[in-house]
């Protein structure tokens, strides 16, 4: 996997999207408020789509696309560690330290923003956020009993949690395995993550594409020409989606 040609090329095209939305029109970027409160103990269902508005969607594609971008950049300083060899005098061993501090803050990053993307596909729905939510959940499956062996740990909603104390007691080299080595666990989530990062981005192109400049955001809902039969209660009575039709891919 050639890390540094890949992100070269996400932030060409991360800019060019920017740029392409900032002249449809203004795209709300504050992320929505979500309680975090989900029960570890219990297994989610099916997020109903018609319950969030197109506002919440946007925003949490926005953080999705943003979460899934940032967990690539801590997979790329994981692997620049794994790269790194080390003399077996003290100054060695001082890097050593300091890079196993380094690569454990890049690992809390890293849980961080994943589980900010897989509740986002989540909480969106939509049969390709699911389908990218099983990807990674068939990721995390395969190198579950290597995750536990460092310290983290998959609960039954699919979101990653860290037990500190193990993972900072854990040898160095352990640690790389899964996090720092090409082809391991975060290498591969990386890649998932691209593929999320560019969905998530074409679907807000096409959100800028729905409202264009003449949409109306703001904290108590959203006005459109194309989405005229929105109700309070989240859902469309009365369809005009425009020329772009029913079917536009922004929640699939």
């Amino acid at each position: 996997m050639n890390i540094n040609s890949s992100r070269n090329s996400l932030l060409r095209a991360r800019n060019l999207r920017s740029a392409r939305r900032s002249r449809a029109g203004k795209v709300i970027s504050s992320k929505t408020s979500r309680t975090n409160s989900k029960s570890n103990s219990t297994k989610r269902t099916t997020s109903p789509l018609a319950s969030k508005t197109p506002t919440k969607q946007l925003a949490m594609y926005e953080q999705m696309e943003k979460s899934a971008s940032s967990v690539q950049d801590s997979v790329e300083k994981m692997l620049k560690i794994g790269k790194t060899t080390y003399t077996d005098d003290e100054t060695g061993k001082k890097a050593q330290e300091n890079d196993k501090e380094n690569l454990i803050k890049n690992i809390k990053d890293f849980v961080t923003e994943f589980n900010e993307v897989y509740n986002n596909l989540y909480d969106i729905g939509g049969a390709a956020n699911l389908a990218f939510k099983k990807t990674l959940d068939s990721v995390v499956s395969t190198n579950k009993k290597a995750l536990e062996g460092i310290g983290i740990t998959v609960s039954k909603s699919g979101e990653l949690s860290i037990d500190e104390k193990t993972l900072e007691g854990t040898d160095f080299e352990k640690i790389k395995e899964v996090f720092a080595k090409e082809g391991g666990f975060s290498d591969k989530v990386c890649g998932k993550m691209e593929t999320i990062e560019n969905a998530a981005s074409n679907s807000l192109t096409t959100f800028s594409k729905l409202y264009g400049a003449t949409s109306t955001y703001n904290k108590y809902g959203t006005s459109n020409s194309y989405f005229n039969g929105y109700s309070s209660s989240g859902y469309y009575n009365n369809y005009n989606y425009g020329k772009y039709g029913s079917n536009s891919g922004w929640y699939f």
